[in-house]
């Protein structure tokens, strides 16, 4: 197996799961696994949170759902995002749920539907405010009354999204209180609506008036929290990017090191070379910015990252051997750190860690 690797513990992910559960009580909880959830492995992960009763799993796109149909996940499956017309007859034919804010992505459901003999169960998805996918209010009824015509189709639930819970809560407590509004319209007209569901992670961690029926659980199942000061301590990180050291050596005053020269050494400098660079995920964004630990101590990384492999500076670290472990990123060295340190997101460090990278499950 490849050096470098991610360990995936999913005991952890297991009590993460256990903790939220613990303050939501009798509200589902929909697992988003989208994008190799989170680059921590989706069939894995999927198949460790249908065991401990995750109501849903959710997908961003059509191939993410088949992955798991084929895999034997029985957790009904939810695609977050409107499809294309073209993808009905696998969404219908794989019993995944779809996600639908289009009169013409319904009309060709309800057509699916019929051909291959099913009832379809559907997700409106609304726009309170993110501006993406989503219907916008004054459209809500116009589908109510359609999709109550239909056949083949019927709604199994609404959501909305939002932008910046946790950050804005005054424009947070407006997008609540319009989806209060649209799903008491719903309910006037005799339409019942089974789940009804607004918050994501950071909705959860910070207004539980954003809770409804179901949950959408993300990032916060994986350990990390989307506000860097809001719920860090009661989650446990899910991923480790680990590697080894497979080279050293000391280069003298005024040596350069990597691509574009953009670190020259000032006084005898110890490098070791880690077999991990951008086409892994390791940003190069961090050339002369990000760290590493081996032993335990920071490790500065200098130079450019490469395409297989960054240097560090291990000059200031004891007894340090090819072979020795370096990690990359877990406790000690945060996903939010090496987000801060190139002006992103955890969730992009996280699901950019490549396919290269063995996962390794504990």
């Amino acid at each position: 197996m490849r050096t470098s690797c991610v360990e995936i513990n999913l005991e952890n992910f297991e009590k993460n799961i256990k903790t939220a559960r613990g303050k939501l009580g009798d509200k589902k909880i929909l697992a988003v696994v989208k994008a190799d959830a989170y680059g921590h492995g989706a069939v894995a992960i999927s198949t460790r949170a249908s065991a401990k009763g995750i109501d849903f799993l959710g997908v961003g796109i059509v191939e993410e759902g088949i992955e798991l149909k084929n895999a034997g996940i029985q957790t009904p499956i939810l695609i977050l995002s409107q499809e294309l017309e073209e993808r009905v007859e696998e969404i219908v034919r794989y019993n995944l749920y779809p996600t639908i804010c289009s009169r013409n992505f319904l009309d060709a459901l309800d057509r699916e539907g019929k051909r291959q003999n099913k009832i379809i169960a559907l997700f409106i998805l609304l726009d309170t405010g993110m501006g993406r996918y989503g219907l916008v209010p004054d459209e809500f009824i116009y589908f109510l009354k359609l999709i109550k015509k239909m056949s083949w189709v019927r709604i199994e639930g609404v959501m909305s999204h939002f932008p910046i819970a946790g950050v804005d809560f005054q424009f947070t407590r407006e997008q609540i209180e319009n989806f209060k509004k649209l799903i008491q319209s719903a309910e006037s007209m005799g339409i019942t609506i089974p789940i009804k569901s607004l918050a994501n992670s950071a909705a959860f961690l910070t207004d539980k008036d954003s809770i409804f029926d179901m949950v959408r659980l993300g990032l916060i199942l994986y350990g990390i929290s989307p506000l860097p000061d809001k719920g860090q301590n009661e989650y446990l990180p899910v991923m480790t990017v680990k590697s080894k050291i497979s080279f050293i050596k000391t280069i003298p005053p005024g040596h350069s090191v990597s691509y574009t020269r953009s670190f020259i050494a000032k006084r005898p400098t110890t490098i070791a070379v880690v077999p991990i660079g951008y086409a892994d995920g390791y940003d190069r964004k961090l050339s002369n910015k990000g760290w590493m630990l081996v032993k335990g101590e920071k490790a500065p990384v200098i130079g450019d990252v490469t395409m297989d492999a960054t240097v560090i500076d291990i000059t200031d670290i004891q007894d340090v051997k090819i072979g020795d472990e370096v990690i990359i990123m877990n406790t000690s060295v945060t996903a939010w750190e090496i987000s801060d340190a190139i002006d992103t997101i955890p969730y992009e460090v996280i699901s950019r860690m490549g396919k290269r990278l063995p996962r390794v499950y504990i």
